[in-house]
């Protein structure tokens, strides 16, 4: 058996604390210095890996890009037909005429329910304003002969209608289509 030798471990009071401090300077310089010499080659190898990450995510992304455009041409492709098909469809007359028929109807429903005047309602309108003026033209002028020859009766006939309009004020118009209402 071997036998031990038994020393004094040394206390930390026996160092001098000077150094004990030069000693953990010194051990922090050569710290530094591993860390420096570590650290480029670390960091030249992480600059490696950047690199091929790059390249890496370049193909994928440019992988990517090509399926989406591919979906996107098939898609537009599929859209296409579709609406060219739906366009025969809508060229096809009978179709056509459904739908505009349809379109017609709403349109006069939604009209009706704002109280819009159709067209077959403004031309009587303007019928009857056609009618009112031409009663306003013939009143002065039955006045004015009535005037000149009160006693006598003669039998002549009706002047004959211009074709132009005069202008009527507002206020006439209205008073005369209250009156003929």
């Amino acid at each position: 058996m071997a036998t031990r030798k038994y020393t004094k471990k040394q206390k930390p009071s026996d160092k001098n604390i000077a150094e004990q401090l030069e000693d953990a300077f010194l051990a922090g310089l050569g710290a530094l210095s591993n860390a420096q010499k570590a650290g480029e080659k670390t960091f030249d190898s992480l600059v490696k890996q950047g690199e091929q990450f790059r390249k890496k995510t370049t193909k994928r992304t440019e992988s990517l890009i090509d399926n989406v455009q591919d979906a996107i041409r098939e898609m537009s492709d599929d859209a296409q037909s579709r609406a060219t098909g739906l366009l025969d469809q809508v060229r096809d007359k009978s179709n056509l005429r459904k739908l505009q028929s349809a379109f017609d109807t709403r349109v006069a429903d939604a009209m009706d329910r704002l109280n819009v005047p159709s067209k077959n309602d403004m031309d009587k309108i303007n019928r009857k304003l056609n009618k009112i003026v031409r009663m306003l033209d013939e009143k002065p002028k039955k006045a004015a002969v009535k005037k000149a020859r009160p006693a006598k009766k003669v039998a002549r006939k009706a002047p004959a209608k211009k074709a132009s309009r005069k202008r009527v004020s507002k206020k006439k118009v209205s008073k005369t289509v209250k009156k003929a209402a």
